[in-house]
């Protein structure tokens, strides 16, 4: 059917957490080592980012710094 009503039957996606609530990692990382993609002096705060290098043959090439 051809309508210019919306279809009511179409499940909303769910609105983006705020930036408050996001999931946030206890730690960032800062790149001591150069490794994969990442440069000496870099960030990383991405919580999945964190975990999959800290789980990784490469954590020796970071620094854990605590959030505060």
């Amino acid at each position: 059917m051809d309508s210019d009503i919306p279809d009511s039957t179409a499940v909303a996606t769910p609105a983006p957490a705020p930036a408050s609530k996001a999931k946030k990692s206890p730690f960032s990382l800062t790149v001591k080592f150069a490794f994969a993609d990442y440069q000496v002096g870099q960030v990383l705060t991405d919580p999945d980012e964190v975990a999959s290098v800290l789980a990784g043959e490469c954590v020796g090439n970071v620094l854990k710094v605590a959030n505060a």
